[in-house]
């Protein structure tokens, strides 16, 4: 059975980049029979370091805004719930964190493409191998997503090879663009909230959405046909 996720950081809202992908991800699981989960990543450091509370503010402006556009989802998880059981089965696979190895060799390198070239930010290890385990307790299938994390991509699979585990399939999804420039991120200015409060409609959104992103949008949506350069126009 297909089974696709959508995993969101509580760290902020919601915004065209996030629906982009959302639409992808539950559209290829439904339309194939399968199952459309969305997982909170709730668990990294970064999340950890905020105020009180303030995560789970998000995560509810989240959940409201997915609920609002009319998606289905066939299962709400949170990283914090699965946290415990994920890092037990890390040790039972012989997983060793890097916390002993010399300053800068727990970093690996990832790069993001940004209007003016590639800029390099930090990545680490701890946070791919324990998605990676999350993925696979959840029986994860495809992973759809932005293809600002294709430079993670190896990295996951030397750990589904060191673990034995199925490597889902990948899909890389092209970056939203607009007469402003790269509209992918919160800074683009796009949040479901805000067009919300503006006064569109879910459908008006979904319709925008599709003839941005695909070449047929009569056709549905097929993992095959996006376009290289999609733009949004408000």
């Amino acid at each position: 059975m297909v089974v696709t996720r959508f995993s969101p950081s509580a760290n902020g809202s919601l915004h065209l980049g996030h629906l982009f992908t959302i639409l992808v991800n539950e559209h290829y699981a439904h339309s194939n029979g399968g199952k459309f989960i969305v997982r909170f990543d709730d668990a990294t450091p970064l999340i950890a370091a905020m105020p009180k509370g303030k995560p789970q503010k998000i995560m509810e402006h989240q959940r409201e805004d997915i609920e609002w556009m009319g998606f289905e989802v066939d299962e709400w998880i949170y990283e914090s719930d699965m946290y415990q059981e994920a890092r037990e089965r890390l040790h039972k696979l012989g997983w060793k964190d890097i916390y002993e190895a010399p300053l800068g060799s727990e970093i690996i390198p990832m790069v993001m493409k940004e209007e003016k070239g590639w800029v390099a930010i930090p990545y680490i290890p701890n946070q791919t191998v324990e998605r990676v385990v999350m993925d696979n307790m959840i029986g994860a299938t495809h992973i759809i997503r932005g293809d600002d994390f294709i430079t993670e991509f190896s990295l996951y699979c030397y750990y589904c090879q060191m673990f034995n585990f199925r490597t889902p399939e990948f899909v890389f999804l092209p970056r939203l663009t607009g007469a402003r420039g790269d509209i992918s991120k919160s800074a683009g200015g796009f949040k479901i909230a805000d067009l919300r409060s503006n006064g569109y409609t879910p459908k008006e959104i979904r319709t925008m959405m599709a003839k941005a992103c695909l070449i047929s949008p009569g056709n549905g949506f097929q993992l095959h046909n996006i376009k290289s350069f999609p733009q949004i126009i408000l």
